[in-house]
């Protein structure tokens, strides 16, 4: 049920931002109400019904401030934001909008054993790979919407022009730039695998199968040579489902 509300609160406010029904000064207000609402919320003082739903588990399982705030400042940066001079400037968006969600459920799941600035580097880095994926596998879409979260200066030095992403041309040069994305996004799923103790696998389990499954299509998305301008890749369920199987055996150390 916790992790039920703070999926609803991440849904809602990445809603506030990509669904098209409010203006961009609608949308700051409407953010700017549930910066105000997360404040009441760890005052004791909820008012809005999901975060009176959220109150019993923000109180039980310590769940960090920084998660919610974070979470909105992340969406937030939509608002402004179409692209990305560098790496280093998309990265607190990938804070924002996903390490900020692993920040939350890393306590939600339960742990013991990680040392906390291990288990927040972990939570961070998992936000990290993950949006980094949908990046990867979403940069057909997000053309259409006029965002390309592609690193300016990444599309540059492989000699990739937005015009060139823009015509939706699959040219070596846009596969040299998500290849580089693609190394990324496997380092940061490696870190966040070491980061974790062992002892804390099998209640971090949750997260290990958003990964098993989430690195899976990053590696689709390299087998299929990151052919992403028109289509969208998925995992088909049987599949998940044996990537669930292997992550659970890994947490429990048999496989």
């Amino acid at each position: 049920a916790g992790l039920d509300a703070v999926y609803e609160f991440a849904r809602l406010v990445d809603d506030v931002v990509d669904e098209g029904a409010f203006t961009k000064d609608e949308a700051a207000r409407e953010l700017d109400g549930w910066r105000a609402e997360v404040g009441a919320l760890y005052a004791g003082k909820p008012s809005r019904p999901l975060a009176v739903r959220l109150a019993p588990f923000v109180e039980r399982f310590k769940l960090p401030r920084e998660g919610f705030d974070g979470l909105i400042d992340g969406v937030a940066m939509d608002l402004d934001k179409r692209r990305y001079e560098t790496y280093a400037e998309l990265e607190p968006y990938l804070f924002g909008v996903a390490g900020t969600v692993g920040l939350l459920c890393v306590e939600l799941f339960g742990h013991s054993a990680t040392p906390p600035e291990a288990l927040r580097a972990y939570a961070v880095s998992m936000g990290e790979a993950f949006q980094l994926t949908n990046i990867m596998r979403d940069v057909g879409v997000d053309l259409e919407k006029g965002r390309v979260y592609l690193p300016l200066a990444d599309l540059r030095e492989a000699g990739c022009s937005l015009e060139s992403l823009a015509l939706r041309e699959h040219t070596p040069a846009f596969g040299a730039v998500m290849k580089l994305q693609y190394g990324r996004a496997k380092a940061a799923y490696a870190r966040a695998a070491e980061l974790l103790d062992p002892a804390d696998r099998p209640s971090q389990l949750p997260g290990a199968v958003m990964a098993a499954v989430y690195e899976d299509v990053l590696e689709e998305l390299r087998r299929r040579d990151f052919r992403v301008l028109f289509q969208k890749v998925t995992t088909p369920k049987p599949r998940r489902l044996v990537l669930a199987a292997k992550a659970w055996a890994r947490a429990y150390g048999i496989y």
